[in-house]
């Protein structure tokens, strides 16, 4: 059975960051926090990736857009991540791949 891929955006905007839980995230004050978040946001900004593992509110995205075709990982918060569908590339990825196996008889 083929489970269900889920597929992130990571968002430009951090006004639904909970900046007054800034104590919890391990930052003395609100500033630092949304300092660092403007940081996450400005390196994986638009990226889409796949969700490969979920921990305490925190989404370990695997994005396959890199040059030299090696993927990069990172474990970003979900308040920064909007839902959406499985991209085209990754569909015809998919398509391409069955083929391989079917032609070389791979289960």
């Amino acid at each position: 059975m083929e489970t269900e891929r889920k597929f992130y955006q990571v968002s430009k905007d951090i006004r639904n960051a909970p900046t007054c839980d800034h104590l919890m995230h391990g930052y003395e004050t609100r500033s630092e926090f949304a300092h660092a978040l403007l940081q996450i946001v400005h390196r994986w900004h638009d990226r889409i990736g796949e969700c490969i593992e979920e921990r305490n509110g925190f989404l370990r995205l695997r994005f396959y857009d890199t040059p030299g075709g090696m993927p990069d990982e990172a474990w970003l918060p979900h308040f920064l991540l909007c839902s959406v569908p499985m991209p085209v590339c990754y569909k015809d990825n998919d398509k391409m791949e069955e083929e391989l196996n079917r032609a070389f008889e791979i289960d």
